[in-house]
């Protein structure tokens, strides 16, 4: 029951970044466009600035999933992705919701990072395409282009898209690095 628990997490986080752009890349080998807003998401109205700091302490092992928007500001997204947010998409989530994620829309890119509770047990069952990602977290693996690190019983999924697989492996790895204190 568990595997199919985990299986259907990453399945709802690969539906809500639209698939990500793989299937229409994979049959049409271009890149596929901007998906929209999710109905619930709200985008961050110009001119404000989400802070760096959850105010909540670390929720490693307890406690409310931060506001993911709030645990990076706009100058470090852009600084760890080198390229510049078009548009903030926050969930919209109440405190103690399950998941949180936040999406920054880039020029010629996007960054996502999901947030949820998990078990190691449950983190731990791998599905055969993922690759074991060293230094980060206290374990992670690459699947369809998302980074997956655990971290207590908080499961960080990062998709950073805008470069090549090694560039984007590598800015998912230097996000992850930033966020874990912070989560």
């Amino acid at each position: 029951m568990k595997h199919r628990l985990v299986a259907l997490a990453a399945l709802a986080a690969v539906s809500l970044t639209g698939g990500c752009g793989l299937i229409e890349s994979a049959v049409n080998g271009t890149p596929a466009p901007a998906q929209t807003t999710p109905a619930k998401a709200k985008p961050t109205p110009a001119g404000t600035e989400p802070t760096a700091d959850s105010g909540f302490g670390s929720v490693k092992d307890s406690g409310d999933i931060p506001d993911v928007c709030r645990l990076l500001s706009k100058q470090e997204v852009t600084s760890l992705t080198g390229r510049t947010i078009t548009q903030i998409d926050e969930d919209g989530a109440e405190p103690g919701d399950a998941t949180r994620f936040c999406q920054w829309q880039q020029e010629s890119g996007q960054l996502a990072v999901f947030l949820s509770r998990t078990t190691a047990s449950d983190f731990d069952v791998m599905i055969a395409e993922a690759t074991p990602v060293d230094g980060v977290g206290e374990d992670a693996f690459l699947l369809s282009g998302h980074l997956y690190v655990l971290y207590g019983t908080v499961q960080l999924d990062i998709y950073s898209r805008g470069g090549s697989d090694e560039q984007n492996l590598a800015e998912a790895k230097k996000v992850a690095k930033v966020l874990l204190p912070r989560v």
